[in-house]
């Protein structure tokens, strides 16, 4: 089989997925043990985490936990260790750092700063949006709230949405939902006794049944890194 890196590069994340998903497993396997090591990982960075979880190499969530989780000796976490809810605002920019930065996520969560860091978000971002709805009353004044109530609800929610979509550059990244791309869940860590991340395709259900059982040991060794190696895929 051969595969066009570069044509891999210019592909977008939908195209490379229906393209790998198109291959044989065992075909894509046997190219993989093929390569030499910098090629490999060169391809398996390419694949779609999906499918290379399909394929039994770890998810980009995993392999983010297992690098914070050695660098810090931390225990496998419980729900406390990931701050509880940190208000409208925070627990959106929680969520977004999970599904898009895991790497800086986890290191957050071992180092027992994620709580203070969303909490600080909600409270950043919430006064941007009331800051925004003023702004936006001063140009669009809203109907008088005595006379004409519910247009009133109605008006101030419809600028309240407005704003709070102005802000979404402000919890995720510096870019608008749509613009996010592809989230990395395709196989979550520590999902037991959390509310499901919103960027994960799932119900709650599913988000606690991919949880590895707590009281296994085995469940949660994953392959260790040594410090100057190459993530593990």
């Amino acid at each position: 089989m051969n595969i066009n890196m570069q044509l891999l590069e210019n592909m977008t994340e939908q195209e490379r997925f229906d393209w790998f998903e198109d291959i044989p497993e065992e075909e894509l396997l046997a190219q993989l043990d093929a390569m030499a090591e910098p090629e490999r990982l060169a391809l398996l960075e390419k694949i779609p985490e999906e499918i290379r979880c399909n394929m039994g190499y770890l998810s980009d969530q995993e392999i983010a936990f297992q690098e914070a989780r050695t660098r810090y000796n931390t225990s496998w976490p419980a729900a406390a260790d990931f701050g509880g809810f940190s208000g409208k605002y925070g627990q959106q920019y929680k969520d977004w750092l999970e599904a898009y930065c895991p790497e800086e996520f986890w290191e957050l969560v071992c180092k027992g700063e994620l709580a203070a860091l969303c909490q600080e978000k909600n409270v950043e971002v919430g006064d941007f949006v009331e800051d925004t709805v003023k702004a936006l009353l001063a140009n669009n004044p809203a109907p008088d709230q005595n006379t004409q109530p519910l247009e009133h609800v109605g008006h101030m929610n419809a600028l309240k949405a407005q704003a709070e979509e102005l802000a979404e550059p402000l919890m995720f990244g510096g870019c608008q939902r749509g613009e996010l791309g592809v989230p990395k869940m395709a196989r979550p860590v520590a999902t037991r006794g959390r509310a499901k991340n919103r960027f994960f395709d799932g119900t709650q259900e599913d988000w606690e049944a991919l949880d590895r059982d707590a009281d296994s040991a085995s469940d949660h060794e994953f392959t260790l890194i040594e410090e100057g190696e190459a993530s593990p895929f």
